[in-house]
């Protein structure tokens, strides 16, 4: 959700205000919707600024003129919060630091003691940093330039489901249950928990094709809905025979709500295990829809586009694994049009 927007219910309808400049906001749109997010930055512009406390010329003051600025407010709801965890550690630290004796070996100090993967994350809040500083004239080299991520070693993430995963899964939770029906969704679109919440009728085109901006990278993901599919329309029949109807989004409550994020996350879990499964999550199930298209012989272009990655590298150890299954078995690598099905 956007940060600054004041909600008053007032019979039955809910008004949107910008709790700076006062301003009402679109009520008749999601606040995802782009004219609400439009309408919405236009008064963050407005808004007048907030002084800053920290003394001019430090590490801290740069941290909260970024903060302040349209490059972080441009960044996604998802993405927004995980930045600003960082930047504000990295005022934290930079409280009396002078920004123009900033050096590399300094970041590098920082990320030191932390763990490959939060290493990571915080050299990246060290990038948008530098490249809003260099944008402003307030620093003319980047600091962060040269400075390497950490290697991350082989970690087994999150564990992938199998076709037996989701049979017994479906065994437990036959169709009409609201976990049959979060199961279905999960595996088909291969979208995060931040993100299957919001899915709902409203978002598949004329052209039968689901698409929505991913909260987490703002990318969009293109997900073959009432359209040809590829030859999966297998995979797609059970989705098709638990979709409620006349609902705004499709997973709610038994009350009739929206789901939370966390919330989500902690229930489809408990489900899992119910059916046996343990250490299983929806996250795992995005693995599972990229293996799914992989086996298949789906194109780079079309998985990219499925699950909304926007890089060769997120989709190239699915494909690579795929192959090798597929040579041992007796066959051959999939030679895969980047444009092709």
């Amino acid at each position: 959700m956007l940060p600054r927007v004041h909600r008053v219910r007032r019979g039955g309808t809910v008004y949107k205000y910008h709790r700076r400049t006062r301003k009402e906001l679109p009520r008749d749109v999601p606040e995802d919707d782009p004219r609400f997010v439009a309408a919405w930055l236009a008064e963050e512009q407005r808004a007048p600024t907030v002084r800053s406390r920290s003394q001019a010329g430090t590490i801290a003051a740069a941290c909260e003129a970024y903060l302040g600025s349209r490059s972080y407010r441009e960044l996604s709801d998802g993405y927004r919060p995980v930045i600003r965890r960082h930047v504000e550690r990295i005022k934290e630290q930079g409280e009396k630091a002078l920004l123009k004796d900033l050096l590399p070996r300094h970041i590098r100090a920082d990320l030191e003691p932390l763990s490959p993967p939060v290493a990571s994350s915080r050299l990246k809040a060290w990038r948008k940093l530098a490249e809003f500083w260099l944008l402003k004239g307030m620093l003319d080299a980047d600091p962060s330039e040269g400075v390497k991520r950490k290697k991350m070693g082989k970690v087994a993430g999150f564990t992938e489901w199998t076709a037996e995963d989701l049979e017994a899964f479906r065994a437990r939770w036959p169709i009409g249950t609201a976990q049959r029906l979060a199961l279905e969704l999960y595996q088909w679109t291969g979208a995060r928990c931040v993100d299957v919440i919001r899915l709902g009728p409203q978002m598949v085109g004329r052209d039968g094709v689901l698409t929505y901006v991913q909260q987490k990278t703002g990318n969009p993901a293109h997900v073959p809905w009432t359209c040809p599919a590829f030859g999966l329309e297998e995979q797609r029949a059970d989705l098709m025979r638990c979709l409620p109807v006349g609902s705004p989004v499709y997973m709610l409550t038994e009350y009739g709500k929206p789901r939370t994020q966390k919330g989500v996350s902690q229930w489809f879990s408990a489900a899992a295990r119910e059916a046996g499964l343990e250490s299983r999550t929806a996250h795992g199930l995005r693995k599972y829809r990229m293996n799914a298209l992989a086996e298949h012989g789906a194109s780079v272009l079309v998985m990219q586009s499925w699950v909304g990655h926007t890089t060769l590298l997120e989709v190239q150890e699915y494909t690579r694994r795929a192959d090798r299954r597929r040579v041992i078995s007796g066959g051959h690598p999939v030679k895969r049009d980047p444009a092709g099905a």
